[in-house]
C-alpha cells in the first residue's frame, strides 16, 4: 500500500474529482451532509471558514491510498474503510470531517479520502512532517494487514504523473540513466545539464564541508534523498568514490579558510578539461526565494550553510597527484605569491594560537 498526500485550498474542487459518480462511490464518511457534493463541498468550507484567527490557506486534506493488484480479491469495501480510518488516526486527522471514496477507474485498487484540516472544536490537524509520516504509516498498515509492498518506482506509469511528481520521476529516471556512465560528480552534473537537470550543493561554512545535494527541473528541486534514498548526497559520494572530478578529490577546508560560498569561478579557474562546461545551469541565487528542495530556503544573510554549484566545489577541492610547489628563496618582485605589502603578506601568514 503507497500513500499520496497533498493539502489543498478548494473543498468543491477536491469533493467533485474523489466523488465523481462515473468513477467512485461513497464508502464512509463522518459529520458531513451527503445530499450531493455541493452540499459536503459547503459543510466542510463552512467548518473551515469558522476557524478563529487566521484562516488556513490550504484547509483541505487529500489523501490517497494505493493497493497493489495482488491485494484485489482481499479488498472488500469494509476493509478499506477500517484501514483508512486507521491511517487517519495514525495520522493524526482525528475530530473532523471526511469522506472516503472507493474508486474503480484504475487497474489497480485505490481509495481517496478529503479531511478538513480545521477539526470539530475549530483547531488545526497538525501537518507537522506529514510527508514522513505518511511514509512510516503506510509501511506499518501494509505489514499489520499482511498486504504487498510496492515494487519500486519502476513500476509507476509516468503517464500518469502531474505536476510536481511528475518533474520528481524525470530527475530520478535521468540519474538512474547517467549513473552506469559517470565516475565522479561532474560527470553526472554534466550528463544532467543537457537534459535541463541542475545541481547544487548545501556547504557548510562551519564545519567545511559538503552536507546535501539538491537538484533542479523546471524550477522545481527536491533534494536527492526526496528523490530516492539511493540519491542522496552521501550515498552518491561513496558511490563517486568522494571524487568531485577525474583525478580531484574533494578535501574539506577547516573553518577560517576564507570560502563564504558566494565565489562563482571562471571554467579556467575551475578545470582545464571539458566537463565544466555543462554544469553551470541552475546556480543558486542566494538572496532569493528559491528553495533547497527540503521545503527550506537557500541561505540568508548570517548563515552558515550556503548552495554552491559544481563550479565551486571543484574550486575548494585538491589534484592528490600534483602537488602546488613555490618558488624558493627570497628574491623581490611578486613570484614568490605574496602581496606588494607587509599588510598583504601578513594577511596570508599562519596565526600563532595563544596557549
Amino acid at each position: 500500500m503507497m500513500g499520496d498526500l497533498k493539502k489543498r485550498a478548494s473543498f468543491a474542487r477536491v469533493v467533485n474529482y474523489v466523488n465523481n459518480p462515473k468513477k467512485a462511490r461513497l464508502i464512509d464518511s463522518k459529520d458531513v451532509r451527503l445530499d450531493d457534493n455541493t452540499t459536503i463541498a459547503r459543510s466542510m468550507q463552512g467548518q473551515a471558514d469558522d476557524k478563529p484567527g487566521r484562516k488556513l490557506k490550504n484547509p483541505v486534506y487529500h489523501i490517497s491510498l494505493d493497493f497493489a493488484h495482488e491485494d484485489a480479491p482481499k479488498l472488500t469495501d469494509a476493509l478499506m474503510v477500517e484501514i483508512a480510518r486507521e491511517y487517519m488516526r495514525r495520522m493524526g486527522i482525528v475530530n473532523t470531517q471526511y469522506i472516503v471514496s472507493r474508486h474503480t477507474d484504475r487497474e489497480h485498487q485505490h481509495l481517496h479520502i478529503v479531511a478538513n484540516r480545521v477539526d470539530n472544536d475549530g483547531k488545526t490537524v497538525s501537518d507537522s512532517n506529514d510527508d514522513v509520516r505518511n511514509v512510516k504509516v503506510c509501511k506499518a498498515l501494509t505489514r499489520e494487514y499482511g498486504l504487498h509492498f510496492s515494487k519500486g518506482k519502476m513500476n509507476v506509469k509516468r503517464d500518469r504523473l502531474r505536476g510536481k511528481d511528475k518533474v520528481k520521476y524525470q530527475i530520478y529516471d535521468a540519474i538512474k540513466a547517467a549513473l552506469p556512465y559517470c565516475n565522479c560528480w561532474s560527470d553526472l552534473c554534466d550528463r544532467l545539464a543537457k537534459q535541463g537537470i541542475g545541481a547544487n550543493f548545501k556547504y557548510n561554512r562551519n564545519e567545511g564541508k559538503i552536507i546535501g545535494v539538491s537538484f533542479t527541473k523546471d524550477e522545481t528541486s527536491f533534494s536527492g534523498s526526496r528523490i530516492d534514498r539511493s540519491m542522496s548526497f552521501y550515498k552518491l559520494d561513496r558511490l563517486f568514490g568522494s571524487r568531485i572530478a577525474e583525478g580531484l578529490e574533494w578535501q574539506p577546508r577547516v573553518p577560517g579558510s576564507g570560502f563564504d560560498g558566494r565565489t562563482q569561478p571562471t571554467r579556467q579557474d575551475v578545470a582545464s578539461g571539458s566537463y565544466a562546461a555543462g554544469t553551470f545551469i541552475g546556480q543558486p541565487s542566494l538572496t532569493g526565494a528559491e528553495a533547497d528542495g527540503n521545503g527550506g530556503n537557500p541561505a540568508e544573510s548570517g548563515s552558515n550553510i550556503v548552495q554552491v554549484t559544481i563550479g565551486a566545489l571543484m574550486e575548494l577541492c585538491v589534484q592528490p597527484h600534483q602537488a602546488k610547489v613555490s618558488s624558493g628563496g627570497g628574491g623581490g618582485g611578486n613570484e614568490s605569491g605574496w602581496g606588494d605589502n607587509d599588510n598583504e603578506k601578513n594577511k596570508y601568514k599562519p596565526k600563532k594560537r595563544g596557549r
